[in-house]
Order: structure tokens, then sequence, then C-alpha cells
């Protein structure tokens, strides 16, 4: 039934969309609209229903749904004279993403990406799902029959249809809001948390899955960490370590550059989909980086470093500052990882003879491959280097050097082949996690590429996204940037980033800046009936459909940590910093506005357990007064740093606090250690702070 003959593709709608991902679909078959009014108005022209695509540039499956239906031209004609077809960019609009997800699994049981929901003209949903292929397979409906037969559906039971699409809106609403009950908390809510942690946790393979796909999680890590410091409980060491020490020997990391691929589609870490996301990264980092300093392992020191070296050479924009979004798990719509892959020959003819047998033992690699469906191989670490030592009776300095030799030309050759793209978008968001976690990798790890790169993008994050009567935009560095106002999370995570740069440098205006956007905050997202924030300024207040509207307030993890817990460990924080009691009134208002339902969410609700920890047993804050080149103030810092607890926030005042943090006699750089409102003695002695720090636990 196809009206499409072969010539050359003509651009549709999305051809001047400032999403690169929308573009890249600018030459399909499909009469794609981006969400907005024109799409809205025509679809109650023409009087048919929505059909939204929602996807992201990494996507794989995304680009699979692409390649078999979008560019097929009877599904094209399907879409074109029966639907509406809208495209969307889940990373530059996730406040669309988050409210069709929820509703698609209400609908379902599962989200995720592809999602494919179908609309009526004003926006509500009355069928929905994830990929569905061309044809019916594999027990899944495919386009060819499930597009004809809901338009028909539409068109003869269009009342039915609408009342079912009312129906669902209403309960994505109460959804939406529901996670929001007020209640006390106390340690009983964060031990509901902490236990749901420990019943999740796979003790065989790590993580919080036993069974795939195997998801990293993050926050649940550094709630764990916590755990392992407060309570020095051998089951939270287990969960830490099982779980870094697998995921970094598996497939998920990769091997030879570097950097976190962003789940496995089996349950022991091997086999990945590809894409690399910069808050994957951030995060991911931010964990090793945390664990190497809790637990002094050089493994998750290399770990950190290696991903560190991923982020700076792939997604660090080094001209002008600032952090690019992702790196695509493809080369092309065809291809399904050839880029990171091996086969067995590729290796045997790659390689000399000794660095062959030694990188095939230590990567696991076989001619029968561990990607399904091929003979491609994940590179993962199947037999330690020491083993494998033994087994040739050659000394492990020996079979090191054969390894470092023979991945230093794997990468060489990985490099000619046809690279995944780089969406060089900047989401202000994605941004300011990085610049979290390069701020503390720098400071941790003495990395000084990491200190430079970090103050750097958040300069740029300051320069070109940020109004001081308007806070931080979603998108900058492109046209767009101006006119597509930022979300909570760009601004907490800015916020939070900030007061990072203002703890290691001392510069009052990233204080000053951080304040001024926790304000913005409290004015503009703050529900002050029933305590929280929403995702959005001023809810409610949203253009478009009604659906579209809808106020949203969450806890949950998904996957970046919940702007509501991330906001509860920056108000704690800066009622320490300004003595402006009002933060700690707004934290305490917060996690009671979600505790009643917050530990119902297990794993995903763990950067609210974190917050919850701290608010209730304050970490360690530790400010070092004294000049920056004195080396009697570097000794102190560094001694505080090898002390390392989490959340511990090490601070160096600005000049104009001399006042708060009085040097010693002649001078003398004075550590003030306090956790919550106790506080020790100032010392300026490098033992006696040691001393200090280890008893804080005390206390």
């Amino acid at each position: 039934m196809a009206l499409y003959e072969e010539f050359e593709p003509q651009p549709n709608r999305l051809a001047n969309a400032h999403s690169a991902y929308l573009r890249g679909a600018a030459l399909q078959p499909v009469g794609w609209y981006e969400y907005g009014p024109e799409a809205f108005a025509e679809a109650r022209r023409q009087q048919k229903p929505l059909f939204l695509d929602i996807g992201a540039a990494w996507c794989h499956w995304c680009h699979v749904i692409d390649r078999e239906s979008y560019e097929d031209p009877d599904i094209a004609t399907y879409l074109n004279e029966l639907y509406i077809p809208v495209k969307v960019d889940r990373d530059e609009r996730p406040d669309i993403d988050a409210r069709y997800q929820v509703a698609v699994q209400l609908l379902t049981g599962q989200g995720g990406w592809p999602l494919t929901v179908f609309l009526d003209a004003e926006g509500q949903p009355f069928y929905g799902g994830t990929y569905f292929p061309p044809e019916d397979r594999d027990g899944r409906v495919g386009f060819k029959r499930l597009l004809p037969q809901l338009a028909d559906t539409f068109r003869h039971h269009k009342d039915e249809l609408e009342e079912a699409a009312c129906a669902l809106s209403t309960r994505t609403r109460l959804a939406n809001l529901s996670m929001a009950e007020a209640a006390p908390i106390g340690p009983e809510t964060l031990q509901r948390i902490t236990q749901s942690l420990q019943s999740h946790f796979n003790a065989e393979q790590g993580g919080f899955e036993h069974a795939a796909p195997k998801f990293p999680h993050p926050a649940a890590i550094e709630l764990a960490l916590r755990q392992c410091a407060v309570t020095s409980e051998t089951p939270w060491r287990a969960v830490v370590e099982t779980t870094l020490t697998a995921m970094g020997h598996g497939g998920i990391y990769d091997q030879l550059g570097g950097g976190f691929h962003r789940y496995t589609t089996d349950k022991h870490w091997i086999v990945p989909h590809f894409e690399k996301l910069a808050y994957d990264n951030a995060l991911l980092l931010t964990n090793y980086v945390h664990a190497y300093a809790l637990t002094g392992n050089l493994y998750y020191r290399e770990i950190a470093d290696g991903t560190l070296n991923f982020l700076l050479r792939e997604l660090t924009d080094h001209k002008r500052g600032g952090f690019y979004s992702s790196q695509d798990a493809d080369s092309d719509l065809h291809d399904d990882g050839h880029y990171w892959t091996w086969t067995h020959q590729e290796l045997l003819e790659s390689l000399p003879a000794e660095e062959f047998v030694v990188l095939a033992r230590h990567y696991g690699i076989s001619r029968a491959g561990n990607m399904p469906g091929t003979q491609r191989n994940v590179l993962h670490i199947a037999e330690p280097l020491a083993q494998i030592a033994a087994r040739l009776q050659l000394p492990l300095v020996e079979v090191e050097a054969r390894l470092l030799g023979g991945k230093r030309k794997l990468l060489a050759l990985r490099h000619r082949r046809i690279t995944p793209r780089v969406d060089t978008t900047k989401y202000a968001g994605w941004n300011a996690l990085l610049a979290s976690a390069l701020l503390e990798a720098g400071t941790l790890l003495g990395r000084a590429d990491a200190l430079q790169a970090a103050l750097q993008g958040i300069d740029t994050l300051l320069r070109d996204a940020y109004e001081p009567d308007h806070g931080i935009y979603h998108i900058f560095h492109t046209a767009v940037g101006a006119d597509l106002p930022g979300f909570l999370d760009d601004q907490l995570y800015s916020a939070q980033a900030l007061l990072g740069a203002y703890s290691v440098i001392g510069n009052a205006k990233y204080l000053d800046t951080a304040r001024q956007l926790l304000d913005l905050c409290l004015a503009r997202y703050w529900d002050d009936d029933q305590g929280g924030f929403f995702d959005r300024a001023s809810a409610g207040s949203s253009t478009g459909p009604e659906f579209l509207q809808q106020p949203r307030k969450a806890i949950d993890d998904q996957p970046t940590p919940a702007p509501n817990a991330v906001v509860v460990l920056l108000m704690d924080r800066l009622d320490l910093l300004t003595i402006d009691e009002q933060y700690r009134g707004f934290a305490r208002r917060t996690l009671e506005a979600f505790a009643r339902h917050a530990p119902e969410y297990g794993t995903l609700a763990a950067t609210y357990g974190l917050a919850l920890s701290y608010h209730l047993q304050p970490p360690l804050w530790v400010t070092i007064a004294g000049a920056g080149d004195d080396a009697r103030t570097q000794a102190l810092r560094q001694a505080a740093l090898e002390c390392w607890q989490p959340g511990l926030f090490l601070a160096v005042p600005p000049a104009d606090h001399q006042a708060q943090y009085p040097l010693g006699p002649e001078g003398q750089p004075l550590a003030y250690v306090c956790a919550g409102e106790t506080c020790a003695e100032p010392t300026g002695d490098v033992e006696e702070l040691r001393r200090i720090m280890r008893e804080h636990a005390e206390w």
C-alpha cells in the first residue's frame, strides 16, 4: 500500500529542529511534527489521534524502531494517513517524557525507550507501550496490524476511547502526586529504606537485580557507603565491594577506553547496550572515587581514572567549557555494537602471539563470542592476571606489560573504525552532575585536569545558562537555550556543583549563586500546601495540552538523583554555611512530605534515604582557614582528605569570612571540624586533626 516510490528523500518538519535526535529523523518518510500547538490543532482539525514517539540520540532500540518501522514506506503511510505523528527528544523534554512514562507504566507495568503512546487531541493517552516491531513477532503486536486497528477503533468508538483516556489521565495525575504524603521522619523511616536495599542486593553478581537486565544504581551505592561509615557493618561493605568490583570486571565497563555503558542485557554485567550517558558516568565516577577514598582499594581508583579519562576525552568541550550529553551505542542504524566488540580472529590477526594469549584469557575471548547471534566478544575480566601469570609461568609484571601493549594496539585499531556519534548538546543539569563528579575526582584523586575541567564547566554554565531573575536554563550553547526554561533538577544540580566549587576554592560568588538558586526554587517550585517541590516552576502554568500541565512531585531516582532529595542535602548544607535556619526547616518539611511512601520505592528511594540519614546525623564539616599557598594549610587539607568519610564537606572560607574562622597565633592556619552544631576546638596540628576526624563517629 506504499505511496512512496524510489526518489530522493525530502526533509520533513524536523529538518530545522533544535534537537540533534529529531533532526536525525528529518529524512524519514513519516510526516513528523514536534510536540506543540501545531500538532494538536491539526489533530483536532482532521479528527485524528496522535501517534507519539519519545526517544533519544543514544538509545539503541530507538535506532532499531527508526530503521525497521519509521523508514518502512507502508508504516509511514499508515502514520501519515491515519495519525498525526509526533516525535519528542526525551533529553530535551524530560517533563513530557516523565508524564507519559507514568501513563504507560500504569497501562502496561513497564516503561522505557522508545516510548510509543497513542493520544487524543487533548494529549491524553489511551494506549501505549515501548518498542513495537513492524510485524507481529515474539509475542509483540506489530505496527502493521496495530496502527490500522487502533485508528479504526478511534474512528468508530471514539467516545469509549476518550472516556478511557480521561480515566487514565486521572490515574496519572494521582500517581504523579500520590508519592507525596506527609508523615513524621525518624530513624525507622531510614531503616525501612536500608532494609529494602539489603533485601534487593544480589550477593552473587552484585547490584540490585537478580535477573537481566542489570542497571547500575549509583545512589544506592552512595547510601551503602554511608552505611559502611556509620555502622561498620560487614554486609554494607559487601554491597559496595561486590557491586563495584563486578561492574568494573564486566562488559558494562569499557575495558579499553574507560567509562560505563548504560546497562547490560544479562545478569553478569557482561553484554551491554553500548550507549554511554553523561549522567551515568558522572554518578558512577563518584561511586568509585568515594569507594577508593573509604577503602583505599587501588582497583577502584583504576576504574575511576579510566572513567575520568573517558569523560575528559570524549564528553568535554575543552574549547568553550562544559560537557556533552552522550555517546551513541551504534555507528549507524544497522549496527549492534560493532565498534565496541571483537571476534576471536580479529584479535588473533592484530596481536603478537604472546599478547594474544594474555588478552584472550584475561578478556574471555572465544571463537563463539558472547554477543547473542554473533561471533563477537564483549571484553570483560574473565581470568585474573595473577592466575594467567601462574598458568604461563611468567612474572606478573611481564603479563601486565603484555596486557598493556595489547590494549594499546586494540584501542588504536578501534579508533580506525567509524566512531559512534557524540551528542554535543549541553544539558544544564547533566553538566552540573559532571562538574560535581569531576570536583570530587580532582580533589580525592589529585587530578588537576579534572579540577580544571570542572571549574571551567561551572563558569561556562553560569555564563551561558544562568540569568539571576530566571535561574538555570535547561539547554545552553544552542539557539534553543533561552527559550527552554530549566527544570527543578537543573536548578538543584547546578546549586550542588556551585557549593562543591565553593568548597574547593572558597570563591564566595559560588556560594552566593547557589543560595540564589535555592531561594528561586523556594519561590517558584515549592508546594506551600503539601510541601516538596514540583518538577517545573509554577506548576500548572505550562502551555500545551491539559495532560502536560499535570503537576508532578517525585522522590524516586529516575535514574538521576531525585531532586526532592537533593534539595534536602543542599538546604541542610546551606543552613550550616549561612546560619539561616529557614533552610533546615524547609529540608525537614520536604522529608516529611514524602516520608509515608518513599520507602516503598526500595532502591529508587536511595537518595531520599541518604538525605534523611544526613539530616538525622549530619556528616563531617571541615573548614580550613589559611592562605592557600601556605604549606601548613595544604598539609591540613591533605590530612582531612585522607580521613574522608561519606558526606564530608571540606570548605575553604573566603577572605571576608576571617571573623568567623580566625587564624591562630601569628597567622597559623587552623582546621575547624564540626558535625551539625557540634564542633571541636580548632587545631593547626595535622595529627590532632586526624584524631578528631577519626572520633567523629562517636559524637
